[in-house]
């Protein structure tokens, strides 16, 4: 009987994980903050999911010292900006919709790697992306 309730404590735990029931709270997590300044950190987003209302304008701040960029994901927008260590960028959305974001230097437009979804107005993050693997795929 201790065997089976160990087994199935054990599949509980995985099936969390994956799922993104467990944890995800913190830095990277699944959850989605409200905030219009994004760090770019370690090479990622930070946070990785944000809503802001329309008409906001977005602050991506790079921490790190290598370059990154703010490139668009998503057919809903059209953006591409540098930005070397210690500068920002900015957007400001006017329209209602999920933008997907990511790095062309660390990350990639299937939102692996260095990637984020920004929620504008009414619009909701369906699948939030979650924490990075060790290979740099998202879960989420």
């Amino acid at each position: 009987m201790k065997r089976r309730t160990l087994l199935t404590t054990a599949v509980t735990i995985v099936i969390g994980i994956l799922t993104g029931c467990i944890g995800g709270g913190g830095t990277g997590g699944s959850s989605v903050e409200e905030t219009a300044a994004i760090g770019m950190v370690d090479s990622q987003f930070d946070p990785r999911n944000a809503r802001v209302e329309t008409g906001t304008t977005v602050t991506w701040t790079n921490e790190d010292t290598a370059g990154h960029t703010v490139t668009s994901a998503s057919d809903n927008w059209d953006l591409d900006v540098s930005v070397e260590g210690g500068g920002e960028a900015t957007h400001t959305f006017e329209a209602s919709g999920v933008y997907d974001v990511y790095c062309r230097f660390h990350g990639s437009a299937d939102l692996s790697g260095m990637s984020m979804k920004i929620a504008v107005g009414d619009a909701t993050i369906e699948r939030p992306l979650g924490e990075e693997s060790s290979s740099g795929g998202a879960y989420g």
